[in-house]
């Protein structure tokens, strides 16, 4: 899902029936690497709770990380049960890229 086969990587996705999580997770991650952040969230937004795995969480905060879209970060993050070291390490990322070091700082002292 690198530069240029976003499109193509949507026309696979799209043929899926009922994408699995790796499915879902792989196409959330080829948009946020190719900042397409809001497209990203928009299809983060659709998956399935039963979907939602570690992975899936960390390509979306950093999909939200890379298209400076922190305030969708927050409410990601705030809605997560399970919340990991990578996932801390994903939410301490996009505040650190908005300059928001307190709130970074607030999360690493958890």
């Amino acid at each position: 899902g690198k530069v240029g086969s976003v499109d193509e990587a949507k026309l696979i996705f799209d043929k899926i029936r009922q994408p699995n999580t790796i499915e879902y997770t792989t196409m959330v991650n080829s948009y946020g690497l190719n900042g397409m952040g809001m497209q990203a969230i928009a299809l983060f937004h659709q998956i399935p709770r039963e979907h939602l795995g570690e992975a899936t969480y960390i390509c979306a905060l950093n999909a939200c990380s890379h298209s400076g879209l922190v305030g969708e970060a927050r409410l990601i993050f705030k809605n997560i049960e399970m919340k990991t070291m990578r996932i801390y390490s994903a939410m301490i990322d996009c505040l650190s890229r908005a300059s928001a070091f307190d709130q970074a700082q607030e999360l690493i002292d958890e």
